[in-house]
């Protein structure tokens, strides 16, 4: 343990004069000798090798106990830092060599090691001379950040794993715990890059493991090894490996983790590559001029250093843009030739930080440039004036021009800083030397002085919240910054205020009086927010004169000084959208409105004198040129964003909450209501995708409008009819995109104002309570729907009569709040009833009576009557197609629902064929990411799960996730629809583990978006249940199924389709666990609720009767088991057919009763039966008939036809392998049975053989 310098050994003298260091250092369960000692040659290279191939160097290794290090707090990485550092010191002093540089060389989490080591290394004074002689590390595989797959706990985990095999959990626990704290080591270690040469090694082959001693969850990329337990492990991945700044030299290495840093023989590649940069390093900094530790030496002397400012004793962060400033504006040896001036342009929102960075870059490189002077550029004055004293300080003729010529001739490297050019009016150009000499840094608020730049530009926007938070903490006086609890508390602070520099930099002085602690400061913000941002303290660490809000204050005066209708609209249009989200504020909003508008209405009187409507209202065609220039207006300031594309716009969190604390109440509520009503006559209800989008896109605005209305709620108890409207467009656009809780509370306002104001019976009113009869379906409250829908039927049927439209759409939707209560029966009759109304008041083919024999078909199948429901989408499908045409949705929709109805019946390639046809025409009509062409990709992806074409539907149901993702969010309904489908596929490939996972994100999401006991997070709950069953977790899903079955009795109540389900369901887990009694019971009460609430013959009464048959064979009641399936199987024959696939497995079914009953050829002669059929209808190779296939051998071995069995097995096993995957649980299980017990000891050892020579 400790540092042990290999070369030169004490026996050896010194051939070469020692001009600098290497220090290896190594991971966790490494050792100084053994890390870098190769297995077979045992060749240890820091020793053998590298002494050979760089003699001018003194060769150290580094040990210490990395079990201690990693495995208890952060400050056990610290403890082993300071020991190399103090170790270091020792030696160096030992020899004198304190200023000899130094190279280090890292292996896995040894490389953490020397980050932390030179991070203490700059910030305590005893270690300064490590930092301060530091050149270069070489990174060997060391995870410095989570990659693309995975976490960085769950990469620094992998790591444990790789080094100790079997890891304590407390040192895989500790590792993710302090993860955050290390990765903020590497943000911190940025700071010191510009210093340090560093060259990453990445690993390219994978390690192999045991899959038993690390989960899925916790490898970043791993594949794995056929049938075994052995795995590939990608340990740590490039993008971890790597830090990603500029100057790095990434290096890939052909081995794996473990080995990267062992080489056999000194001829190796990446040791060739490793040696040469370390001799390369060292002979770099023998060339340079002494003391310095940048490779370039160009290094003038400083005359004239005109800074009117001090740099900030909190300076913070911002180190990538001080290297692009190094790199871009740095004079160098060769700089003699230069074709071009130097010009840097710093741009972006006042208070961001920019004087600062100047600041900064002058005072670290001072004595890179001859001279440096500064211009104050807010004016055209005061930037003469600063030409002027230049002139003085030289002892130049005061005169700009003479100033600039001169500047334009001087030969030394001169630096000239134009701050504050803000002004978009003035052309800070006419400031710039003529010629190609010297470089000008120049700051703005203003993105179009970008043209300036010859050498590169930077946006100065919010800080990175890391470093916001230890800004803050500085400011505050806190003298350790790095601690977690403090910096926890901190976060907060900084993410309220948008990581603004300078609003950081004033609540950190304002914590720092002693005013408020740290947790207190945001409680105190939110409710004195514009008294905090308009103090400047007096200690400010910094010079700048404005406090928060008054910088920007300055922005507004200069535009309100400008002559034109463009500084008149800006000032509007910021007044506006400080009401909107401060993010995606795209000018459609304003067209759509305005296109909307033409109808009038309330809501469009509130925005007929806005500039953006009022501008156009001759013009026939959107012109955006007026919006257009006031956001460039704006933008000059940087007072708002606009991105590339200049269709959308953003604001800083703190500039839009500044726009509006500068209103007056008044004021407020006038721009509240502008912003509002153009949001609402921005809505209308369009069907192509670009409107579903655009109404997604609106929702952060509306939800932004609502939290910032001024009078308190939306609705007061008279609101004007523009505010009942707007809140009834806002609903609509809540209850499209699956907000159904916002939806819903704002119709109960909407309704309760409008039978207030209107009446109870009153068109609006009735169409309101409608609307909010939606909204209690969607949540599930199907029977608060069903009563405000009986309420609406008696009102319309008083006011309009029995068959008006409306009576008839209200009839139809009451009927559907019957069948979500599980009251089908009702639902038909009611559906008839409207029907028959339709057919007589409007005609046999109006869209409206087709919709009714729609519905008709969804109740006629809720009962099974499935041939009926078939037969009643044919006739709506060929009037449609005569009436709407072959695309249009209704069309399509009907196609959809016939698709369905084959389904049922068994006619499932003539689903498959309708279904294609209706995605190829709404990818055609609607386009690809449409909801409705998603809806049409689920549904074919059904209808190939249908036909065992597994693998396809998987493929299919992939797309749609991600479709349906982009186009309407992670948490939409449909989107949780389609996770639920694609965890099917999942299963079904014998992918269960994934399934497991997905469902448990679809659930959260549904408990979130839903509540508890909505129907849909029930469903959701028992398809997660069913996935811990196949994992044989038969424990959880039972638990999951009991809770599922009580939450369904109180929602839905005891008879409930959905209820029935759940009893069996849970009846399956009962039986699973061995509680076979249990299960008999539940499913006979099952089959008697199923009987009187759906009758005989429905096919969920049929699948009752199987498995209480199920329950009875179980124990041992063969019997009674044959006699309830042969009653199932004719029941199927007579509703299904006799080869639908629910017929086919009543027959499997029964030929097991057979079997269990001694008749062995009767089970026979029944299987081979249901194999041809399942050949004819379903094909060779689906699933089921592999199942059929199965069964069949299972019964020729009870009769002793061995040979016969054995084939029918290989063909399944053949047939798996082809259609499913070598993996699969069918597979395997087909190869168990292929195997003869005999066979199977052998077939265990010779695994074990292969595994053994795996390791």
């Amino acid at each position: 343990m400790g540092l042990q310098v290999l070369y030169p050994s004490n026996e050896a003298g010194k051939a070469e004069v020692l001009k600098a260091d290497v220090v290896a250092v190594h991971g966790l369960n490494g050792d100084p000798k053994n890390t870098w000692t190769h297995y077979e040659t045992n060749a240890f290279w820091l020793k053998d090798f590298l002494p050979q191939d760089v003699p001018n160097a003194r060769i150290m290794t580094f040990g210490y106990n990395s079990d201690v290090a990693f495995g208890n707090t952060t400050s056990g990485i610290a403890d082993h830092a300071k020991a190399l550092l103090s170790s270091l010191v020792d030696k160096r002093e030992e020899d004198d060599g304190m200023r000899k540089p130094i190279i280090f060389v890292g292996h896995s989490l040894g490389g953490i090691v020397i980050k932390q080591a030179l991070f203490q290394a700059r910030v305590e004074q005893r270690y300064n001379s490590i930092s301060e002689s530091t050149i270069g590390i070489i990174f060997l595989g060391t995870p410095h950040r989570g990659s693309e797959k995975a976490a960085y706990g769950k990469v620094l985990a992998t790591v444990a794993t790789v080094a100790l095999n079997k890891p304590p959990p407390r040192l895989v626990n500790v590792l993710q715990v302090n993860s955050e704290a290390l990765m903020r080591l590497t943000t911190d270690f940025r700071l010191q890059l510009p210093k340090y040469q560093v060259y990453s090694f990445y690993e390219m082959k994978p390690m192999k493991m045991f899959s038993t001693l690390v989960s899925a969850q916790m490898i970043p990329s791993f594949t794995s090894m056929g049938q075994t337990n052995i795995i590939l492990c990608q340990v740590v991945e490039k993008h971890s490996a790597l830090l990603d700044i500029d100057g790095e030299e990434q290096i890939p290495v052909n081995a794996s983790h473990e080995e990267m840093c062992k080489f056999a023989f000194r001829d190796d590649y990446t040791y060739e590559k490793l040696f040469m940069r370390i001799r390369r390093m060292i002979k770099v900094q023998d060339s340079s001029s002494p003391g310095s530790s940048y490779k370039c030496s160009a290094i003038s002397y400083n005359k004239h250093y005109w800074v009117p400012y001090n740099l900030s004793g909190i300076f913070t962060g911002r180190d990538n843009i001080i290297r692009k400033l190094r790199e871009g504006c740095l004079p160098s040896e060769t700089e003699d030739g230069l074709v071009k001036q130097k010009r840097f342009v710093l741009y972006g929102l006042g208070g961001s930080g920019k004087t600062q960075a100047c600041l900064k870059f002058a005072q670290d490189h001072r004595e890179r440039f001859w001279a440096i002077f500064w211009i104050d550029a807010s004016s055209q004055a005061t930037a003469q004036q600063g030409l002027l004293e230049i002139a003085r300080i030289c002892g130049v003729e005061e005169n700009p021009k003479v100033v600039k010529r001169w500047l334009s001739n001087i030969q030394d490297h001169w630096l000239l800083i134009i701050d504050n050019a803000d002004d978009p009016s003035m052309d800070v150009s006419e400031f710039f030397p003529t010629g190609n000499r010297g470089c000008i840094l120049l700051t703005t608020r203003n993105p179009d002085c970008k043209i300036h730049a010859t050498v590169g530009s930077c946006e100065f926007g919010k800080m990175y919240l890391d470093e916001a938070v230890t800004l803050f903490l500085r400011a505050a006086g806190v003298e350790d910054t790095t601690t977690e609890i403090v910096r926890n508390e901190a976060t907060p602070v900084a993410e309220t205020l948008g990581c603004l520099a300078l609003a950081i930099v004033q609540a950190g002085s304002y914590v720092r009086k002693g005013l408020c602690s740290i947790g207190e400061y945001c409680d105190i913000y939110f409710r004195h927010r514009e008294r905090l941002l308009k103090h400047r303290p007096v200690q400010m660490q910094f010079d700048y004169k404005y406090s928060v809000y008054t910088t920007w204050e300055v922005s507004i005066e200069a535009i309100e000084k400008l002559s034109g209708k463009a500084s008149d609209n800006a000032i509007e249009l910021i007044q506006i959208f400080c009401f909107w989200h401060y993010d995606e504020i795209t000018e459609d909003i304003c067209e759509r409105a305005w296109k909307n508008g033409h109808g009038g209405g309330d809501l469009y009187k509130n925005i007929t004198n806005l500039f953006y409507i009022c501008s156009q209202e001759e013009l026939t065609e959107w012109d955006p040129i007026v919006i257009r220039e006031a956001a460039v207006l704006l933008a000059s300031f940087s007072l708002i964003k606009i991105d590339e594309t200049g269709h959308r716009m953003s604001m800083h969190p703190l500039v839009h909450t500044w726009a509006r604390d500068r209103l007056s109440e008044k004021l407020q509520r006038h721009y509240w209501t502008m912003a509002s009503s153009t949001l609402a006559a921005a809505i209308s209800w369009e069907n192509q995708l670009s409107d579903i989008r655009f109404r997604r896109s609106m929702i952060p605005h509306i939800d932004s409008c609502i939290y910032l209305c001024k009078d308190g709620p939306l609705l007061s108890r008279y609101p004007e009819m523009d505010r009942i409207d707007m809140a009834a467009r806002f609903a609509s656009a809540f209850s499209e995109n699956g907000r159904n809780q916002s939806a819903m509370e704002l119709r109960e306002k909407v309704l309760e104002v409008s039978q207030r104001t209107l009446g109870n019976e009153h068109l609006g009113t009735l169409l309101v309570m409608d609307s909010l009869a939606n909204s209690y379906s969607d949540l599930g409250r199907s029977q608060e729907a069903m009563e405000m829908r009986v309420k609406t039927l008696e009102a319309r049927q008083r006011t309009l009569g029995n068959e008006h439209p409306n009576t008839l759409t209200t009839m139809n939707n009451l009927a559907s709040s019957y069948s979500h209560l599980g009251r089908s029966q009702e639902a038909v009759e009611l559906r008839v009833k409207t029907l028959e109304a339709m057919q007589r008041t409007l005609g046999n083919e109006h869209p409206d009576t087709l919709k009714a024999m729609h519905n008709l078909a969804i109740s006629y199948s809720d009962l099974g009557r499935s041939q009926e429901a078939m037969e009643l989408e044919v006739k709506v499908l060929e009037a449609r197609q005569r009436t709407l045409g072959n695309e249009h949705p209704d069309t399509l929709t009907t196609m959809n629902n016939l698709a369905i109805s084959y389904s049922h019946l068994g006619r499932s390639q003539e689903a498959v064929e309708l279904r294609v046809k209706t995605l190829e025409a709404r990818q055609r009509t609607l386009g690809n990411e449409h909801p409705d062409t998603l809806t049409a990709m689920n549904n074919l992806a059904i209808s190939y799960s249908h036909l065992g074409r597994s693998q396809e539907a998987m493929e299919l149901r992939v797309k749609t996730l991600e479709a349906s993702q982009r186009t309407l969010g992670n948490e939409h309904p449909d989107t949780l629809t389609a996770m639920n489908n694609l965890a099917i596929s999942y299963s079904r490939l014998g992918r269960s583990q994934e399934a497991v996972e997905l469902r448990v994100k679809t659930l959260e999401a549904r408990q979130r978006t839903l509540g508890n006991e909505h129907p849909d997070t029930l469903t959701a709950m028992n398809n997660l249940a069913i996935s811990y069953s196949d994992l044989g977790r038969s424990q959880e899903a039972m638990e999951l199924r009991v809770k599922t079955l009580e939450a369904s009795q109180r929602t839905l109540g005891n008879e409930h389709p959905d209820t029935l389900t759940a009893m069996n369901n849970l009846a399956i887990s009962y039986s699973h666990l061995g509680r076979s009694q249990e299960a008999v019971e539940l499913s006979v009460k099952t089959l008697e609720a199923s009987q009187r609430t759906l009758g005989n013959e429905h096919p969920d009464t049929l699948r009752a009767m199987q498995n209480l048959a199920s329950s009875y064979s179980d124990l041992g009641r063969s019997q009674e088991a044959m006699e309830l399936r042969v009653k199932t199987l004719e029941a199927s024959q007579r509703t299904l057919g006799n080869e639908h696939p629910n017929t086919l497995a009543a027959m499997n079914n029964l030929a097991s009763s057979y079997s269990h009953l001694g008749r062995s050829q009767g089970a026979v002669e029944l299987r081979v039966k249901t194999l041809e059929a399942s050949q004819r209808t379903l094909g060779n190779e689906h699933p089921d008939t592999l199942r059929a296939m199965r069964n069949l051998a299972s019964s020729y071995d009870h009769l002793g036809r061995r040979q016969e069995a054995v084939e029918l097995r290989a063909k399944v096993l053949e047939t798996s392998q082809k259609t499913l995957s070598n993996e699969h649980p069918d597979t395997l299980s087909a190869m168990d049975h292929l195997l003869s017990p005999e066979k199977k000891p052998k077939r265990r050892d010779k695994l074990k053989s292969w595994l053994r020579s795996l390791r």
